[in-house]
């Protein structure tokens, strides 16, 4: 089992209960490979990183509970809504379907020349693929998960995935600028100090939503990039955007490219829910 995957943070569920997902920090591919990291200053990096993001912001919510820094709270063990899962995959096998038939008949009704084609924008919504079809993910990882595993379809083709009973972590290099983190988890988080109780419930209240996924969300920002926390089928996910400047670079600066990749998922381990 790989060691990357060790550091949790709680998640706030936007639709009732509260949902806890992973996040970790990870070396580059090279690096990994070369020198596996220590866990132990995996651990404390982290738990530096969090003293350091204000109180306020939901990131430093969700790594004050999993610092235990109160004793009351405790984390439950929770397994996902297969049959919602199933329902989200009918609906986009649906769609893709009716749509390939209208292509189909626009086609057939025009002639012209040809002519380069554009890169499009993966359909929103969330989609089977098998971990054997990705890149550079690693099947045997995926399979350990027992959760739902969403990657962003845009960069399906770049992401690491190390993977566990009740959680998996995957990251991706974007370009040299930026790298993607996410973490999922069906495990929920119950109690713990007051002021982070308050936040969960304040948030649970006024849900926004992701068009495609339907995933009720939220936003925050820290010193190294921006954070988009959402549920569906009844677990957390934390995906994060890291950038070399974050106040400069759009994708860290604003909120178009974060919820652009969260609206087009895959699911990578299909099986989880009776397909391929």
């Amino acid at each position: 089992m790989k060691k990357l995957l060790i550091a949790a943070a709680s998640l706030a569920a936007l639709s009732g209960g509260i949902v806890h997902a992973q996040s970790d920090e990870t070396p580059s591919e090279e690096e990994a490979a070369q020198n596996p990291p220590d866990p132990r200053l995996i651990a404390e990096e982290l738990r530096a990183k969090a003293r350091r993001i204000p109180r306020r912001n939901l990131a430093a919510a969700l790594r004050a509970a999993s610092d235990e820094r109160d004793d009351r709270a405790r984390t439950i063990s929770r397994r996902p809504d297969l049959e919602a899962l199933r329902e989200d995959l009918r609906r986009t096998e649906a769609e893709d379907e009716e749509r390939n038939v209208s292509a189909i008949r626009d086609l057939s009704s025009q002639t012209f020349a040809a002519a380069p084609r554009e890169a499009r924008p993966p359909p929103p919504g969330i989609r089977a693929v098998s971990a054997e079809r990705l890149r550079s993910a690693d099947a045997e990882e995926v399979a350990r998960a027992r959760i739902p595993v969403l990657l962003p379809a845009e960069l399906r083709d770049r992401m690491k995935i190390y993977g566990m009973e009740n959680v998996y972590t995957a990251t991706a290099r974007i370009d040299a600028e930026a790298r993607l983190l996410i973490s999922g988890t069906c495990n929920r988080v119950v109690g713990g100090d007051p002021d982070v109780v308050a936040f969960r419930k304040r948030i649970a209240q006024q849900p926004r939503r992701l068009e495609g996924t339907r995933a009720s969300y939220q936003m925050s920002r820290n010193d190294f990039g921006v954070d988009l926390s959402f549920s569906k089928f009844g677990c957390g996910y934390v995906m994060t955007v890291e950038c070399g400047d974050p106040g400069a670079d759009p994708r860290c600066a604003a909120d178009d490219y974060v919820t652009g990749l969260a609206q087009s998922m895959i699911l990578a381990n299909p099986e989880l829910a009776g397909g391929e």
